[in-house]
């Protein structure tokens, strides 16, 4: 069940989503439904395919804004708020990867969706991968973006895994509402490098990081990433087979991905890691037409692409 510019019951919230939705450049069409007891929300654009966009932290789906007319052209875009996160409602537990996967697929089955391509940068992709390595069968492609993937673990050198070093502070400290708003504001300057934030741009995420559902849901994440997701793929990892054909896409200045390996050939049937030029951790907002370009071209290459084992390639705005 779904409805229309309702979010949190009040006309506040729901101004506040038509002003965020004015000048995209799309017919913006803002639902809510129930997931897993929670009040989660979407957006759609276009029609056709589909198409499902999977922000990261600290943000929600205004991060695409950039991208969402250009790519509804081609396709039905679907932009989920990750619960806790923007106008989704939170929860004190409910943050392993695999639950945050299922809540994608009941979206998925709510809107009648029985394949989709599936994008999802920092937080929305490790809900990718997780997704496409536990249900293939749903996602014809996926684009993984600003992170890891599943076998860093094996040939990983030591930056991967200390410059995240916020992920260490936010499983210990997260508790801090003090704390969480001074990561939340450095991430908009630290690991943005092409271009920057206004303040009324950064204002649009942090009224949301402030709201009680952003900080479970940011405890919850990344307490749960140290306690329970870390081991299980240092544990697990050579048993898993990502099926789904794949794009990781890192920007070459993200101070969050440098140094991320080669060691998914060994695991995947189809994959290939690639660098944006020029560009930090918040791909959507610092190269949108390259994101834009690369996205169609690897989309219009369908399933039938060779597998990529060659060395990273490097995608540029030139």
């Amino acid at each position: 069940m779904t409805e229309d510019m309702a979010p949190g019951g009040t006309p506040e919230e729901a101004a506040e989503l038509a002003a965020l939705s004015a000048g995209i450049g799309a017919d913006l069409r803002h639902r809510f439904t129930e997931i897993d007891g929670l009040r989660i929300h979407y957006v759609e654009a276009g029609s056709g395919d589909p198409l499902i966009l999977l922000h990261g932290w600290p943000q929600h789906w205004w991060e695409w804004r950039h991208v969402i007319g250009p790519l509804a052209t081609h396709y039905r875009v679907i932009c989920p708020d990750i619960r806790g996160m923007g106008w989704s409602e939170g929860s004190v537990g409910g943050y392993r990867f695999e639950r945050l996967a299922r809540d994608l697929l009941d979206l998925m089955d709510q809107l009648g969706v029985r394949r989709a391509r599936l994008v999802g940068r920092d937080w929305g992709l490790v809900v990718g991968y997780r997704a496409c390595l536990n249900w293939p069968e749903r996602f014809t492609q996926l684009v993984a973006m600003a992170g890891v993937h599943p076998w860093t673990v094996a040939g990983g050198a030591l930056p991967v895994y200390t410059r995240p070093w916020h992920v260490y502070v936010l499983a210990a400290l997260g508790r801090s509402r003090r704390v969480q708003a001074r990561l939340v504001a450095r991430a908009f300057t630290a690991w943005r490098h092409r271009g920057r934030y206004t303040i009324d741009e950064t204002e649009v995420y942090l009224r949301r990081m402030r709201t009680t559902g952003a900080h479970q849901a940011t405890r919850g994440f990344n307490r749960n990433l140290m306690a329970h997701e870390v081991p299980h793929f240092a544990l697990r990892h050579r048993l898993l087979r990502l099926r789904v054909p794949t794009l990781h896409l890192n920007g070459d200045r993200d101070p969050l991905s440098a140094g991320v390996p080669q060691s998914y050939r060994d695991y995947a049937d189809d994959m290939r890691l690639e660098s944006i030029v020029d560009c930090g951790h918040f791909i959507p907002e610092e190269q949108p037409a390259v994101l834009v370009d690369r996205l169609l071209r690897f989309f219009d290459a369908g399933t039938e692409r060779t597998p990529a084992l060659s060395e990273p390639e490097v995608v540029s705005a030139g």
